[in-house]
């Protein structure tokens, strides 16, 4: 249903649902560049360290499909204010642990409110905007505020160190508790249902929900343990069982959790293997530019996470227009052209390093990486929600959004077993590491040029993006 509102009003919905969507993306990356200080204070041992920042991701990916759906059934302005409201408490909570188990329980407390409140912000926002332009332009600006906080993220989180590694935990309850209070005011209520509320499908959510939970966490625990590990082949063999069984569980149910009938939408399922891809390409770079530029050249943390501000700032600014474009002129050819720019900035940064100004190697890539990130993200979410009834908006969204926490995960692992394996071949770690991100960037863009195309003139609507 498309809710009519005055402009002023649309605009300050819009505006909530970003914040929400900042916030979320923010706190993937921002607690990064503080675990040093982390680890100084609370003792950490080093494998249990990075749970501090793969807690959250777990908790993000593992719910997503739950929260899309629990969004659809229950309302997605309820599950949006709840689900906001216990993300801000698990912020302010953060701000007062005492030792790496409560850290690890507030990030993960907090991933699983980001998974029920991101795909809910996301199918208000098409509630709230009519088809066509003006939802084009509302979704680009959305699109641009979640990429701009994951790749502003550090930067953030730099400088919220400069004060306390813990301001980075807490910095963003306030914001949160402001789009609470003001949510309710501009939001539209949850339409009140004429016939019976659906079955909610417990037996989907109690196989696909641990099976999310043990692959993310499979795949995490590799990037940390290895790949011959008992706890990461353990998860990943359980996960499969587990996702095999709620493929026979949807199969059967008379009202599944995720009909069966999504995978079979090419343009949804085409974004979504770009989502993750692309996004598991710039996370493995982002790792590992960041170890180099802290590790060897011996940047400061704050230094460090300034250096992804460039692509930020194309993010923010072109984003939006981007998506204006993928709506009116189709998404297929600006995902491609998008993972390509990305792609040569992979590819100039193993070229050049070593050859050039740090300074001038971090300018001259982040000018194509960002401009590249800005053309893909929202492209993939026009993309993604053509041709979705409102009904299942919410779950589109998960399927979308935990594309990008799992593909993230996949690659990191992948990269950074190369990284690891490099230098028993007598290879740079870094150049290693960064040739397989470029290689698999270029595989990415014949993928995203071979997506399925509708004639831009045939598109006077919204289902317009592919």
């Amino acid at each position: 249903m498309t809710l009519s509102k005055s402009r002023s009003g649309a605009g300050l919905a819009l505006l909530l649902l970003c914040t929400a969507n900042f916030l979320d993306a923010m706190d993937v990356s921002t607690i990064g560049v503080a675990l040093p200080a982390i680890q100084a204070e609370l003792g950490m041992e080093a494998t249990s360290l990075q749970w501090a920042v793969s807690a959250y991701v777990l908790g993000y990916g593992g719910f997503l499909l739950l929260g899309g759906r629990v969004a659809d059934v229950f309302g997605h302005r309820r599950v949006f204010l709840w689900s906001l409201a216990i993300f801000a408490a698990a912020s302010i909570a953060g701000g007062f642990v005492d030792s790496g188990p409560t850290l690890i329980a507030a990030r993960l407390i907090k991933g699983i409110a980001a998974a029920f409140t991101a795909p809910a912000a996301l199918a208000l926002l098409l509630s709230v905007f009519g088809e066509g332009t003006a939802r084009a332009k509302a979704l680009g600006v959305f699109a641009s505020t979640g990429a701009t906080g994951f790749v502003l993220g550090m930067v953030l989180g730099g400088a919220a160190t400069i004060f306390s590694w813990r301001a980075t935990l807490v910095m963003g309850a306030p914001v949160a508790i402001l789009t609470l209070l003001l949510a309710p005011l501009a939001l539209p209520a949850d339409p009140k249902r004429t016939g019976p509320r659906p079955i909610f499908d417990w037996a989907g959510a109690l196989t696909i929900t641990p099976g999310l939970l043990l692959f993310v966490f499979g795949i995490t625990n590799a990037a940390a343990a290895g790949w011959q590990a008992f706890l990461t082949w353990g998860s990943l063999a359980a996960s499969l069982v587990l996702i095999l069984l709620f493929l026979v569980v949807e199969a059967r149910h008379a009202d599944p959790m995720v009909p069966l009938g999504m995978f079979r939408r090419a343009k949804l399922r085409h974004a979504n293997a770009i989502a993750a891809l692309f996004q598991g390409a710039y996370v493995g770079f982002q790792f590992l530019a960041t170890l180099y530029y802290q590790n060897v050249i011996g940047w400061s943390a704050f230094t460090t996470g300034f250096c992804f501000a460039l692509g930020g700032v194309f993010v923010m600014f072109l984003a939006p227009r981007f998506a204006t474009l993928a709506q009116n002129r189709g998404a297929t050819g600006l995902m491609a052209a998008g993972v390509g720019l990305q792609a040569f900035s992979y590819i100039f940064w193993v070229t050049a390093l070593g050859h050039v100004d740090p300074i001038l190697l971090v300018l001259f890539s982040q000018i194509p990486l960002g401009l590249g990130y800005a053309m893909t993200y929202p492209s993939v979410q026009v993309a993604a929600l053509s041709d979705v009834e409102d009904d299942k908006s919410g779950l589109a969204s998960g399927l979308l959004f935990a594309s990008f926490q799992i593909g993230g995960g996949i690659v990191l692992a992948a990269a950074s077993a190369v990284f690891g394996a490099a230098p028993h071949f007598g290879w740079d770690p870094y150049v290693a590491g960064i040739a397989f991100v470029a290689l698999l960037a270029v595989a990415i863009t014949l993928l995203a040029a071979a997506g399925p195309r509708t004639s831009a003139a045939r598109r006077p609507t919204y289902q317009a993006a592919e």
